[in-house]
C-alpha cells in the first residue's frame, strides 16, 4: 500500500543524508495520505539507507497501520502541524547544524539578510525547547504552525513543511543554506541587511 509514496519519501530521506542534513537515525519525515493516516519514517533507523518496505503506516494517533517496527516517537508534532495546516502534506524534522547553532543559541534565523529567506521560508519560528517526541514540544510548536513554514526547537533542530515531499525538503536545504551563510559571514564582518 502507498508503494509509490514510500519510494518518495525514501528518496527524500538519502537527499537529507547526502546533503549532511541529517546523521544516522536522527530526524524523522512524514507524508499525510489522507486525513486518517500518515507515511512517516521508522525509530531508530538510519535515514540513508532506508528501504520503502521499512516506511510505516500510522493513524493520527500514532497507532501502527501497516509496517514492521516503530514509528518515529516525534509523530505528537507531525499531527500537530497537519491539524493546524490543512494545505501541509509533508513534513521534515532534521537536526541540521548550522540551523540547530541558531536553535541551541536561541537565536532565530533573520530573515533580512539574503533574500532567499523570505522568498523560500518566509517567516521562521523559535520554538522553546522540550524532550524530543513530547507532548509539550508539540505545543510549543503550535503558535508558529500557522504563521511560519519553518520553526527552529531550541537545543534540538529544526522543522519544516509543505505542500508536498519537495517542498518541504527544499524549505530545510534553505533554512540551513541560510543559517549557515550567515553564521559564515559573520566571521569576516557584520553582515548588511537587505535594504528596505
Amino acid at each position: 500500500m502507498y508503494e509509490v509514496e514510500k519510494k518518495e519519501l525514501v528518496a527524500i530521506c538519502k537527499l537529507l543524508y547526502d546533503r549532511n542534513l541529517v546523521t544516522a537515525s536522527d530526524g524523522n519525515i512524514s507524508v499525510r495520505i489522507n486525513d486518517a493516516h500518515l507515511l512517516i519514517t521508522p525509530s531508530g533507523k538510519n535515514k540513508g539507507f532506508l528501504e520503502p518496505e521499512e516506511i510505516i503506516v500510522i493513524d493520527m494517533e500514532g497507532n501502527v497501520v501497516e509496517g514492521k517496527g516503530k514509528a518515529s516517537r516525534e509523530y505528537p508534532m507531525h499531527r500537530t502541524i497537519y491539524t493546524e495546516r490543512s494545505d501541509v502534506n509533508a513534513v521534515v524534522h532534521t537536526h541540521p547544524v548550522y540551523a540547530t547553532a541558531f536553535a541551541m543559541t536561541g537565536q532565530n534565523i533573520p530573515d533580512h539578510y539574503l533574500i532567499e529567506s523570505r522568498v523560500a521560508l518566509g517567516k521562521t519560528g523559535l520554538a522553546a525547547y522540550a524532550p524530543a517526541g513530547s507532548a509539550q514540544l508539540a505545543k510549543n510548536i503550535r503558535p508558529f504552525v500557522k504563521d511560519c513554514n519553518a520553526v527552529l526547537l531550541m537545543n534540538h533542530g529544526a522543522i519544516t513543511y509543505g505542500e508536498n515531499l519537495m517542498s518541504a525538503y527544499n524549505k530545510m536545504e534553505v533554512l540551513e543554506t541560510v543559517a549557515k551563510t550567515i553564521i559564515v559571514s559573520k566571521n569576516i564582518r557584520t553582515p548588511v541587511p537587505i535594504p528596505d
